[in-house]
C-alpha cells in the first residue's frame, strides 16, 4: 500500500481524537474550587494534547523515507491508533478523579501502550526506509515506555510521582538536542 493513504487515515483519526478531547472540556463554576478543578483539567488536557501532537509529528517523520507499507505496518499502526483513541477516555477519567490512583493507572496504561506501539512502528519504519534516517529516537521510545510502566506501581506510592512522569515524558521531547529533532524533520 502507498504510504499516502496510510498517513491519511492516521491524520483523520488523530484529528478526531483531538476534537473529542476538546469537546469534553467543561467550563467551571467561577469560585475557588471550580477554578482549581479547571486548572487541573486544562493541565491534563495540555499533557494529552502534547502527547498526541508528538505522536503525530513523529509518525510523519518516521515514514518520511518509506515508499510503501506492508500488512504488519498497517496493523501496528491501527494498534497505535486504537491505544491513542483511548487517550480522551483516560484524560476524562484522570480529570474527574485526579486524586484516585486508579485514574493514574489507566492514564499510564493508555499512554504506555501508545508509546509501545509507536516504538514497534518506529522499528519497522527504520527497516522499511532502508535505515535512511537517524534512529536515535529508539532510546527515548524505550525510556518513555518504561517510565509509563513505572508510573503504574509508583501511583500506589503517590499520585504526584505518576503525575511527574506524565509531565516529564512530553517535556523530555522538547529537551532533546536540536540536532536530533532537525534530523527527524
Amino acid at each position: 500500500m502507498k504510504k499516502e493513504r496510510f498517513e491519511a487515515i492516521t491524520d483523520a483519526v488523530m484529528a478526531i481524537i483531538i476534537t473529542i478531547m476538546a469537546l469534553e472540556i467543561e467550563l467551571p463554576n467561577f469560585n475557588n474550587e471550580g477554578i482549581n478543578e479547571f486548572i487541573i483539567q486544562i493541565g491534563i488536557y495540555i499533557i494529552s494534547y502534547t502527547f498526541i501532537a508528538i505522536l503525530w509529528i513523529n509518525h510523519h517523520n518516521i515514514f518520511k523515507h518509506v515508499k510503501s507499507v506492508d500488512h504488519t505496518t498497517l496493523w501496528l499502526n491501527f494498534l497505535l491508533l486504537f491505544s491513542t483513541s483511548l487517550i480522551p477516555l483516560a484524560t476524562r477519567t484522570i480529570d474527574k478523579a485526579f486524586f484516585d490512583n486508579k485514574s493514574h493507572i489507566l492514564f499510564a496504561i493508555v499512554l504506555g501502550s501508545a508509546t509501545f506501539f509507536y516504538f514497534l512502528l518506529d522499528e519497522i519504519a527504520i527497516k522499511l526506509s532502508g535505515n535512511k534516517r537517524i534512529n536515535d529516537t529508539r532510546k527515548m521510545n524505550i525510556i518513555a515506555t518504561v517510565l509509563f510502566a513505572l508510573a503504574i506501581p509508583l501511583s500506589y506510592l503517590s499520585i504526584y510521582i505518576s503525575s511527574a512522569i506524565f509531565v516529564l515524558v512530553p517535556t523530555a521531547y522538547f529537551l532533546l538536542p536540536r540536532k536530533q529533532i532537525q534530523a527527524e524533520f
